[in-house]
Order: C-alpha cells, then sequence, then structure tokens
C-alpha cells in the first residue's frame, strides 16, 4: 500500500488450516538505515500491549512478530490512508484539509493518547513517545486510528542512536531525539506538530523554540488564508513549546482542544471527513475495492499441517518459536486462543500479501507472506522447470510429484512455493492466449475460404449462395466446432425477395446477374462490436456529446486576506461533472492565483450544479472547464 522512512505496509492475509482466517493491515518496519535487529530486541516483549489497548481511536493490534530479521506489527484492517500520505495528496491535488477536519483528526488523536494513558503496564501508564503521521490512520468512513504504541519505545531508541529521517524529525520533541526518557508531554509535542500541518498544509520546521512564536502569528490557515484563531494559535504556542512550559499531558490537550472546538462553533463530523476522503482518493479507493473482491475468490496453495512443523527447522532454536520469533497466536474475534502449547508450531499461520501481481516470497519459521501491495516485483528466483511443463494440472495446489522432492513432499522452500505460483500464471496466460488466437485463426481460415468460393461462383455467372453469412463472426470462447450452417434460418433472411417455397432453392436472389457488387457482403471479417453508451460512462467531446451545463451561479467565497488587500484574480477550474449533474472532482489549471484564491474557486467549482453531460441523449460524465472570477468591491 505504502512506503515511508518507518517501511512497508501490506494488507495482508493469515492464512490457517482452514484457509484465509484474517485480512490484516501489515505494518513491517524496514525503513531505510532502520536497524531491525536493535529493533526487535527492544519491543519483541511488548506483544501483551495489544490486549490491553482497546479504543475505537487506536488501531487494534492483532499481532507483532518479525519477518527475517524486521519486525512487524499486525492490525484489525483500516480502509484508509496514514495521515502523511493524506498531506502529500492533498498538496498535489491544491485541496487543502478543512479546518474542521482538522480539528477533528487532532482531537481523535489526542483522545486516543489520553485513553491509552489509562492504561497500564507493570504499573507504569502507557505512553506513545513516537507519534508521527506515518502512523495515523485515516479511514475511508472518516475515522481516526493511531497504531505503533509496541513499537514506539524501539523507534525512540534508534532515534536517539543516530537514525534520524527529515520526514520524521519535525513531529518529535528534541527530548526525544536527544535520547531522553518518555515523558507524557513528548506527545504533546508531536499533537501539536500535526495540528499545525492540518490547520496550514506546512510541516513546521525543525528550529529552536523560541522561533514557533513568530512562526505561529504568521502561519495562515490553507483552506481560506485567513490567520489561524486566536484560541488555536495559543494552544499551538504551548504545544511546540520547552518541557517545562508545555502542556502536561495529552488529558488537559484534549480538553482545551474540546472547549476551543465548542466556543469557536465547529461542527467537525466524521461523515463530512469521510467525503472528504472520498474526494481525495476517489480512484484509490474503488481500485482496492476491486482488489477485495477479487481477493475473495483467491485460490491459496494449500497447506498441509505437516508443513508447518517441517519448516521449523529454519531458526536454529525452535524449541518455542514464540520465543525465537515473537510470533504469538492471537485470540481472533469469535475464537479463543489455541491452549495446548505443544500443538502451536503447527497452527502457526501464514501471512500472504494481497493484490500483487508478482509473487515474492519472504519467510521465516511458520510465517510466509507473498506479494508487496506496493506492486514493485522483488527478484524472483529462476524457475527450476519449463513453465509449460504442468499447465493444466495445478488449480492452485503444488502437485505431490512437482519436483525432486518426493521423498519430502512437505519439505517445499518460499522460493520453490513461489516458482510454482509464478509458473501457473504463466501457463494460464499462455494457454488461454493460445487458445483464443488458435481460435480466431481457425474462423479466419473460414472466412477466407468462402470468400474465395463466392468470387469463384460470382466468376462463372452464378449466384451466391448465402448460407453461413449471417452467423456471428466470433463465436463464444468455448469453441468446440465451427457449427456447420444451418438451412432453416437462412430462408428467414430471403423471405422479403419472392415466393420461395423451398428454402434451398439459391435462385430467388433476383440480384445474381449482377456479379460485381457481391464480395461486399461475403467479407464480414470485421466483427463492428457496437459498444452502446451506458449511464454514468466517462465520455470525452465529440459526434452525439452534449456537454454539461451550468445551472446555479457560482458563489466563490472572496478570500478574506485577498479582500483585505484589495486583490483580483481569475481561475480556470476543470471540473468532472456526474450522470446526475453533481461535480465529482475539481482541479485548477493554469498558474496559481495565491491569496487563497485558488482554493476557494476550487470550493465554488465543488458546490455548483450542473445539467449533466448525454451522448446519444444518454446521460453520463464529463470533464468541463469553469472560469472563477473574483472581483472587488
Amino acid at each position: 500500500m505504502t512506503e515511508d522512512p518507518l517501511g512497508e505496509t501490506f494488507r495482508a492475509g493469515r492464512v490457517g488450516p482452514g484457509g484465509m482466517e484474517q485480512v490484516v493491515l501489515l505494518r513491517v518496519f524496514n525503513g531505510k538505515g532502520l536497524d531491525g535487529e536493535k529493533l526487535w530486541a527492544r519491543i519483541s516483549g511488548r506483544g501483551a500491549i495489544q490486549e490491553i489497548l482497546k479504543s475505537p481511536n487506536i488501531g487494534n493490534g492483532v499481532d507483532l512478530g518479525r519477518v527475517r530479521s524486521f519486525p512487524y506489527a499486525a492490525y484489525d484492517y483500516i480502509s484508509g490512508k496514514n495521515l502523511a500520505t493524506v498531506f502529500a495528496q492533498s498538496a498535489r491535488q491544491h485541496s487543502p484539509i478543512p479546518t474542521d477536519h482538522a480539528l477533528l483528526i487532532a482531537e481523535r488523536l489526542a483522545l486516543a493518547l489520553a485513553a491509552a494513558g489509562e492504561s497500564r503496564v507493570q504499573d507504569e501508564r502507557l505512553l506513545h513517545g513516537f507519534v508521527v503521521p506515518h502512523l495515523v490512520m485515516i479511514s475511508n468512513e472518516g475515522e481516526t486510528r493511531l497504531l505503533g504504541f509496541e513499537v514506539a519505545p524501539g523507534l525512540r531508541d534508534l532515534a536517539a542512536g543516530g537514525w534520524q529521517d527529515d520526514a520524521l524529525r519535525s513531529y518529535l520533541a528534541p527530548e526525544t531525539l536527544d535520547g531522553g526518557p518518555v515523558a507524557k508531554s513528548d506527545d504533546v509535542y508531536s499533537l501539536g506538530a500535526i495540528l499545525f500541518e492540518l490547520l496550514t498544509g506546512e510541516r513546521p520546521p525543525v528550529a529552536p523554540f523560541e522561533t514557533y512564536g513568530a512562526l505561529i502569528d504568521a502561519a495562515q490557515l490553507a483552506n481560506d488564508g485567513t490567520p489561524l484563531p486566536a484560541p488555536v494559535a495559543a494552544l499551538l504556542k504551548k504545544s511546540l513549546a520547552p518541557r517545562e512550559q508545555r502542556i502536561a499531558d495529552a488529558v488537559t490537550w484534549h480538553k482545551t482542544l474540546s472547549k476551543l472546538m465548542i466556543d469557536g462553533s465547529f461542527s467537525p463530523t466524521t461523515f463530512n471527513l469521510a467525503f472528504f476522503m472520498h474526494n481525495l482518493f476517489r480512484d484509490e479507493i474503488e481500485r482496492e475495492s476491486q482488489e477485495i473482491q477479487a481477493e475473495k475468490t483467491l485460490e491459496l496453495p494449500a497447506r498441509p499441517a505437516a508443513a508447518a512443523a517441517a519448516t521449523m527447522a529454519v531458526p536454529a532454536p525452535a524449541q518455542d518459536l514464540r520465543e525465537t520469533t515473537g510470533v504469538r497466536e492471537a485470540t481472533w474475534p469469535g475464537t479463543r486462543a489455541q491452549v495446548a502449547k505443544e500443538a502451536e508450531p503447527s497452527k502457526k499461520g501464514l501471512w500472504i500479501g494481497l493484490a500483487a501481481a508478482a509473487v515474492v516470497a519472504l519467510g521465516l519459521g511458520g510465517w510466509l507472506f507473498f506479494g508487496r501491495s506496493t506492486g514493485a516485483p522483488a527478484a524472483a528466483p529462476p524457475p527450476a522447470v519449463s513453465p509449460t511443463t504442468q499447465p493444466a494440472a495445478m488449480p492452485g495446489v503444488a502437485p505431490p510429484a512437482a519436483g525432486p522432492t518426493a521423498g519430502n513432499p512437505t519439505g517445499q522452500t518460499p522460493e520453490e512455493l513461489q516458482a510454482q505460483i509464478q509458473k501457473m500464471f504463466d501457463a494460464r496466460s499462455k494457454e488461454m492466449e493460445d487458445k483464443l488466437k488458435g481460435q480466431y485463426d481457425d474462423r479466419i481460415k473460414q472466412l477466407q475460404q468462402q470468400l474465395e468460393e463466392s468470387k469463384k461462383t460470382q466468376a462463372q455467372g452464378k449466384p451466391t449462395e448465402r448460407v453461413a453469412q449471417a452467423e456471428p463472426p466470433m463465436p463464444a470462447p468455448a469453441e468446440k466446432k465451427p457449427e456447420p450452417a444451418v438451412p432453416k434460418p437462412e430462408p428467414a433472411a430471403d423471405k422479403p425477395s419472392a415466393q420461395a417455397p423451398q428454402p434451398a432453392a439459391p435462385k430467388t436472389e433476383p440480384a445474381a446477374d449482377k456479379p460485381a457488387p457481391a464480395p461486399a457482403p461475403t467479407q464480414p471479417a470485421a466483427p463492428r462490436p457496437q459498444v452502446q453508451t451506458q449511464v454514468g460512462d466517462l465520455v470525452q467531446p465529440g459526434t452525439g456529446v452534449a456537454a454539461p451545463k451550468l445551472l446555479s451561479n457560482l458563489d466563490p467565497r472572496y478570500p478574506p486576506a485577498a479582500k483585505h488587500l484589495n486583490r483580483a484574480a481569475q481561475v480556470d477550474i476543470k471540473v468532472l461533472v456526474d450522470e446526475h449533474g453533481k461535480v465529482l472532482d475539481a482541479d485548477r489549471i493554469g498558474t496559481k492565483a495565491g491569496f487563497g484564491f485558488d482554493e476557494a474557486a476550487i470550493d465554488a467549482a465543488r458546490r455548483a450544479v450542473f445539467q449533466p453531460a448525454t451522448k446519444d441523449g444518454v446521460k453520463v460524465k464529463m470533464w468541463t472547464t469553469l472560469r472563477v472570477n473574483f472581483r472587488p468591491m
């Protein structure tokens, strides 16, 4: 799904003896320069935290382990984006995060930290200490969830030891980077830094504390170009301050922000945030939905019970896999954890990364996941046999006699499994391509032969027998035989000519004495697809297309800063209008006007109402352009 300084994120499935057990969000901490061994040594015993933390604003952890030398944390799947991705997409599409949404996200983050602070681990309150946008998930339903409580102490240690990334430093308190012990106010600093970027669209710089006051005073809200409201500015100043001057903890910070939101007449809702997410990531959300539907029909390779035990020999001290890898048997919703300890190795699940075009095998002990959701294939081992050796005997399960390991059929390595799966894909694709090509070749030859016979017949002055030309040029793909011409339907085609009581009498064709134009009707090689326009299709300008027409008056909100400076502007916006006349997407074209004009023009365009475009009378989607003019009074 994403790759960032912390590592990679996958949508993955946990595979057990019965098949796919659960789909999860898998966060692998393998970022550039990150020492996986040191991180694992620090966090390997923190899996119990996942059982303690239960809050709607905290990601529900289901597993903590490692693959090879890199730790991972698995959570109940969250369909959405991390906040760092939201920031990047918002800037890319020139669609600032509205103030209400910014305050809602920050409030839910503070609520998550406050809820965690009420939990205790070994008589100590649970703090995070490494709150960065990359560990904040915004779901497509407008929910905010904080991740990473299990790994935060290890990440702090690595940051203090020199592993630091510019994309992370802005959100971490200076004492965190200096290696100081975790304190409640560390998370307050992170909350302030994230809220600053949510409101302004700018990442706070890494700078001395004394510079933040002037920075906050000069900052403007990204969505309308006005200065930050005074209570918000005061909250940010008390957050981005030295530890002794900072708000004490996330509970106090949350109370302050909640009061500010009530007094300021802000009305954020998860519904509006969800609508914003759908506008911002429309294509990605649709693609993800299609991938999830495809994954429901995914055929998984059978995993015999003995296979799990055989692979346990990979880590040397393998008496108890929990001790060596940190992988534990999670308590899944609706099930009970396995109690029989001696049975654990054979019941270890399998993480399989979903929605991948290429298959990548990464295994450790009883754990294996295939594929990268980012779509970047890793180097696959060369196949040991030709992909065409077993084209039809592999519907998703490797046969026992697939290789030289017949004496030990369950001891296949991840690389061998990966090679077999890749060969299955290749063989299936090649088989389908060859079959389809053969069908078309046969049909073309048949039509060419009929054409030659027709030409010869007409050259001899004989009438053309129209026997098989009324058939479609290409039968269904599963064609077994060419379906010889049936004489009965043909007289119906010749019915308008003359009285023809005998169906086999070709002389009822009155135009038989003119052989010259006859080849034209005997050449139906082009199938003529005749694509019919459907409601909601996306169309381009052309024949039969009527563009959308603006029905409402554009009512742009004049940016206060521009109005104060008596500025004027003209902004061109391209909009995607759906079949109901509503604007699905809007983006600026041309040079940026600044002073908040671009954002105000996009906002006005999104609120516009159109008469939908039509093609051949059918209502369709279509892009069009609007010009929004701003003139001072």
